[in-house]
């Protein structure tokens, strides 16, 4: 099978072999795959698959059941998108049964796939880790992302106002209109965030860069939930302010993660998420289609930090 591999900080279309269908996989023909920032860093050689994990590219995919192993309730022909550690950008897939998720009724493959991991990440450190309460106030940083996009569609649809900083006033502009209270403009400083807050979460994705500011904004027994380290991975900051506020610092990855842990995880959203997209309160924020051909294109246009929402891989376009 065809499968995009990084090669020498580029990427790279190869034959590999058709992986094998075990007792409680399935088998996906992939449809299309979501572009991460992780496949950014996988590509620069600085963010290796988990041990055991498949070294193609791809945390994400929609596709067609076409095997299914032994234990599995899927059945030939379902329409799905999984959650990966690796190997969503191939023309098949083989994924642990409880890593799939039906595609929302009214959603297309090409849809679908920017589904598994931005609504996953979102889900698990809002309401499971940072355990957000109705009512309480969140700050998420890069806030047009692919994550905070879906990061305030959540807080929108489960009552939690939620303000943003941004790249630009268009990006703060789209924020808004998915449905962000407001929010700041980062290269004009996060100082007019204290307008609003003190904010009880915060989804953190910069890291270093971020962190003194994230301390004055949090409300007493706030969460930082740290996601990411665009900004960097080494700060100093007053531990007297940490430990005066109470505030829990959570530091989250979802890619490493075991099975059992993923597969909890898409039961959670497949109960408590899923439905909301059939309801129209949540929608797939899907900016470009790149063709299979212009994958070097689709890279460039994800390393550029300009895109709101989501990109997706077209693998088969006869499926979508």
């Amino acid at each position: 099978m065809q499968a995009l591999q990084g090669v020498e900080g580029g990427v790279q279309w190869v034959q590999r072999p058709n992986p094998d269908c075990d007792v409680g996989q399935i088998r996906i023909q992939v449809a299309a795959a979501g572009l991460n920032r992780a496949d950014l860093l996988q590509r620069a050689g600085l963010y290796p698959p988990p041990p055991g994990a498949s070294d193609i590219m791809g945390l994400e995919c929609a596709g067609v059941v076409t095997e299914v192993g032994a234990g599995s309730a899927w059945q030939v022909g379902d329409r799905v998108c999984a959650l990966l550690a690796g190997g969503g950008m191939a023309e098949e897939v083989v994924v642990d049964a409880g890593h799939a998720l039906p595609v929302p009724d009214g959603l297309s493959l090409l849809e679908a796939a920017a589904l598994p991991e931005v609504y996953a990440t979102a889900w698990l450190n809002l309401y499971q880790l940072a355990g957000l309460r109705p009512g309480e106030k969140v700050l998420v940083h890069a806030g047009a992302s692919g994550v905070g996009s879906a990061a305030i569609q959540l807080c929108k649809a489960l009552g939690n106002p939620c303000w943003v900083s941004v790249g630009s006033p268009e990006r703060l502009a789209y924020c808004v209109a998915l449905g962000a209270q407001g929010g700041v403009v980062r290269t004009e400083g996060l100082d007019a965030l204290r307008d609003f807050a003190p904010f009880d979460v915060i989804l953190d994705p910069v890291g270093a860069s971020y962190a003194q500011s994230n301390l004055q904004l949090l409300a007493v027994d706030g969460r930082w939930v740290l996601i990411g380290l665009m900004g960097g991975r080494e700060v100093q900051f007053d531990l007297g302010m940490l430990l005066v506020k109470r505030v829990q610092l959570l530091g989250s990855t979802l890619r490493n993660r075991d099975e059992l842990f993923k597969a909890d995880l898409l039961r959670d959203l497949r109960q408590h998420v899923w439905p909301l997209f059939s309801e129209g309160r949540l929608k797939p924020q899907l900016e470009k289609v790149f063709a299979a051909k212009d994958v070097e294109a689709a890279f460039a246009a994800l390393a550029s930090n300009q895109v709101n929402g989501k990109l997706v891989l077209s693998i088969n376009d006869s499926l979508t």
